[in-house]
């Protein structure tokens, strides 16, 4: 069993990936936006791709969550949390605002797995640490842009209280 959930986690993780490299393709890459500007470039793809993993692996875990029909109620505020980042990061890349989509994202991916210590989830923190390491080097030392990054943060963060407040309650 534990290989299949392996297989539904990192394959949601993989589809969603590729998903994201065919938007961008199509779509075009966008111009990056930082807290002071637009800076004229265009985002790259290491910067924005590797994100999508995360994300994917979140979504992923929720649809074995409902496969195995466990953690239903967590399952739900985690699909929750899920469409409240997504959303919002899109959001922002939609419609220019001040806060960075990666950061929003990797706070909350981070946060999810750290709050439960695990050891089976090392590969989960490892794979979110290497992804908040490129986009720290791409808006602190590329773009000069550590607003938006600290703003992300701190949504994703705040995103992640939910989860937090249910983990706390169920005690």
């Amino acid at each position: 069993m534990k290989i299949i959930q392996t297989i539904i986690i990192y394959g949601s993780a993989s589809i969603i990936t590729i998903l994201s490299i065919i938007y961008f393709q199509v779509i075009g890459y966008p111009i990056v936006n930082t807290a002071t500007g637009l800076i004229p470039t265009l985002t790259p793809p290491i910067y924005m791709i590797p994100v999508f993993f995360p994300y994917g692996i979140l979504l992923g875990e929720i649809l074995w969550f409902w496969i195995k029909k466990e953690e239903f109620t967590f399952s739900f505020i985690l699909l929750f949390e899920c469409l409240i980042i997504g959303l919002i990061s899109f959001i922002r890349y939609s419609i220019i605002i001040p806060f960075s989509g990666h950061a929003i994202i990797i706070s909350f991916y981070l946060i999810h797995y750290l709050i439960t210590i695990e050891k089976k989830y090392q590969v989960r923190i490892l794979i979110g640490l290497v992804v908040l390491g490129i986009t720290l080097l791409y808006k602190l030392v590329i773009w000069n842009d550590p607003l938006t990054l600290i703003l992300g943060g701190i949504l994703g963060a705040l995103v992640s209280l939910i989860e937090i407040v249910y983990k706390f309650k169920k005690r």
